[in-house]
């Protein structure tokens, strides 16, 4: 069996240290091969490329390196993910967990590894991907506790709508809700009722509030 490792990332540093950490755990195989890049075509190209049955392509992607259009940057790596052989890993940073909810519905396919993980947590998180036997996707150890427990405290309201986080992005490019509405043509009350809408959802009640959890995701 071939191992190929794809990273996409911005870091070099952080990638150099998965690296150490994937050599390791492949230690035995004879082929593995690995790729760097931060260009988000190459990382399209690796998705939508099929992979032969004897081999089997890591791609670790950097949720703090994609472009600046999330939203749109995510949903077309979901379009164009074809999974045969294939390990798709986001690698979320600790600003990017308030809204980890939101992330996973738009790649439910994808494995979630948090780039502050241990090692002690980061092997066996690798490890259960080299498991033929594996159903479903991995999550590292420290976001399945998280999870847990945003669910025993019924704080499930970060999933977002597409309008909504598109209107963030708008936002966060320094434009006003009258702007928005000038250039998309959509009246501004119904900008505004989006934005109060998500702030009372998320219970959030001022806009610096409302910055700091999306300051996380976007660029």
């Amino acid at each position: 069996m071939e191992y190929r490792c794809f990273l996409y990332n911005k870091d070099l540093f952080f990638s150099q240290g998965i690296k150490t950490v994937i050599a390791s755990l492949l230690a035995e195989q004879t082929d593995v091969l690995y790729s760097l890049t931060d260009d988000y075509t190459q990382l399209i190209w690796q998705l939508q490329t099929r992979v032969n049955d004897d081999c089997c392509l890591w791609i670790l992607c950097d949720l703090d390196s994609l472009p600046r259009e999330r939203i749109r940057a995510l949903q077309l790596m979901n379009n164009f993910y074809q999974r045969e052989n294939k390990n798709l890993i986001i690698l979320l940073s600790e600003h990017n967990m308030p809204l980890f909810f939101t992330l996973y519905a738009l790649l439910p396919n994808a494995h979630w590894l948090l780039k502050s993980e241990n090692l002690a947590n980061t092997t066996p998180f690798f490890q259960e991907l080299l498991d033929q036997r594996r159903q479903g996707c991995c999550f590292s150890y420290s976001l399945v506790n998280y999870t847990r427990r945003r669910l025993h405290r019924r704080e499930v309201n970060y999933t977002i709508s597409g309008n909504e986080w598109w209107l963030m992005e708008e936002i966060f490019k320094g434009k006003s809700l009258s702007q928005i509405s000038c250039e998309v043509n959509i009246d501004v009350r119904r900008l505004s009722y989006i934005k109060r809408h998500l702030m009372k959802r998320l219970n959030i009640r001022n806009n610096i509030a409302l910055f700091t959890v999306f300051k996380g995701i976007m660029p």
